[in-house]
């Protein structure tokens, strides 16, 4: 099996807490940055371990992607089960993956990371933890929306501003920039989002 072929659940063969330190290392630097070293050095093992044992950097990665991608759809589970094709429906699912967002920064780290062509040699990579985990959600959503409102863009514009705002905050017109822990600008962040959806649903 080639590095690359990793199966589904084949992080299960790594270590929990070597996943969430390569998760760190992935989401700080980007995958091109991150070498088979760094992962050893900030695990306290061996590089042969990662090597031999864990498959590779490359391995590890594609472990880190496939495992907090299951666990955010795991996250979301709750809110999809409960969805209703109205705003509130939408509201309390977008809530739910921003929750996961700000509890998780790695995963919408990684993606921004991408977006700047990291992790190139991994060309499957928008199908494979991208466009498929979103399907369910643009599927959902677009039974909420306004028949003149795009279904896929506009679940896409809810990600990408969860994503940017998870990773960069709000920059304010003082120039001071106020990070996504900051409980204020959460708040005003999610009734943007509250509004946003409102203003779209056809109830």
């Amino acid at each position: 099996m080639a590095a690359h072929e990793t199966p589904e659940g084949a992080d299960g063969q790594i270590p929990d807490g070597v996943l969430a330190i390569a998760a760190r290392l992935f989401s700080e630097l980007g995958y091109d940055a991150v070498t088979t070293q760094f992962i050893a050095d900030a695990c306290g093992i061996d590089a042969a371990v990662v090597t031999d044992v864990y498959g590779g950097k490359a391995n590890v990665f594609l472990a880190v992607m496939e495992r907090l991608t299951r666990e955010r759809m795991e996250y979301l589970s709750p809110a999809l089960a409960a969805f209703t094709p109205d705003a509130e429906g939408v509201i309390r699912l977008i809530d739910r993956y921003l929750d996961y967002s700000l509890e998780h920064p790695e995963l919408p780290s990684i993606w921004m990371h991408r977006w700047m062509s990291d992790a190139s040699d991994f060309p499957d990579m928008e199908l494979r933890y991208g466009a498929r985990p979103a399907g369910s959600l643009i599927q959902l959503i677009g039974q909420a929306l306004d028949e003149d409102v795009d279904p896929e863009l506009f679940t896409w514009h809810l990600i990408w501003a969860i994503r940017g705002f998870t990773k960069g905050g709000v920059l304010g017109a003082d120039g001071v920039r106020r990070r996504s822990e900051d409980t204020e600008i959460q708040r005003r962040f999610r009734d943007s989002l509250h509004l946003l959806v409102r203003r779209v649903a056809t109830r």
